[in-house]
């Protein structure tokens, strides 16, 4: 199947002033529960005064151009469109939390209030409407850009580009500072972080079976003292 225009965000770090516009949008936009962020901004610190400086990210989901969180799904929930955008479905959504263990930037949040996964939907009900997504139209310093066609103007050397991912990171900093992922990994990292959660569940079901176990014995002596 041809793809359409894949759709792209970029961050430029030099122009972020930590407002949070971004982060209040997107929660008034999507209905996510007070406390679960699926846009978040994070502040970091270097040196020490009086030369301190302080810089920032908003960071969400990359939305990746091969998404193990998709690929994990056992229920469906989540789907990479044609134009590149990885949507969560919250009425597939079983809470299992498989894609919060195999994404590799730890992006999917689990809500207890709603029982489900979430994460970063890239407004894809605001962008079929050829509207911007709710950050990028509200971040008053154009920190965050969206290019519908997924073209900036000038070639773009940022976090993700090489990688194809539809939110990227022009930064003034090394990767590591900004605490993301360095190289950018990909779907072997997620593979293996699902399976060291699923070894690690196993003494959990060992105690669980032994529990279940000596409560059946325990009924079953009961019975024959009766």
């Amino acid at each position: 199947m041809a793809r359409e225009m894949e759709r792209l965000i970029v961050f430029h770090a030099d122009r972020c002033i930590s407002c949070h516009s971004c982060e209040i949008a997107c929660q008034m936009e999507n209905d996510a529960p007070p406390g679960l962020r699926l846009r978040w901004v994070q502040d970091f610190e270097e040196g020490y005064f009086p030369g301190a400086r302080i810089y920032f990210i908003s960071a969400a989901c990359f939305h990746c151009d091969d998404p193990s969180c998709v690929a994990g799904c056992p229920a469906g929930a989540l789907i990479r469109r044609n134009d590149g955008t990885v949507v969560h479905l919250r009425d597939k959504c079983i809470g299992c939390g498989y894609c919060i263990q195999t994404c590799p930037f730890h992006v999917p949040k689990f809500s207890p209030s709603q029982h489900t996964a979430r994460k970063c939907s890239f407004c894809t009900q605001r962008i079929d409407r050829g509207l911007e997504p709710a950050c990028v139209a509200k971040c008053a310093t154009k920190a965050l850009v969206y290019y519908p066609d997924g073209k900036p103007p000038v070639p773009l050397q940022a976090y993700g580009t090489p990688e194809k991912l539809h939110m990227v990171y022009k930064l003034d900093r090394n990767p590591e500072n900004y605490q993301l992922p360095h190289p950018v990994p990909g779907n072997e990292v997620a593979a293996t972080q699902l399976w060291k959660w699923l070894i690690g569940l196993i003494p959990g079901f060992g105690v669980a079976l032994w529990l279940f176990k000596n409560a059946a014995d325990s009924n079953q002596d009961e019975v024959r003292h009766d």
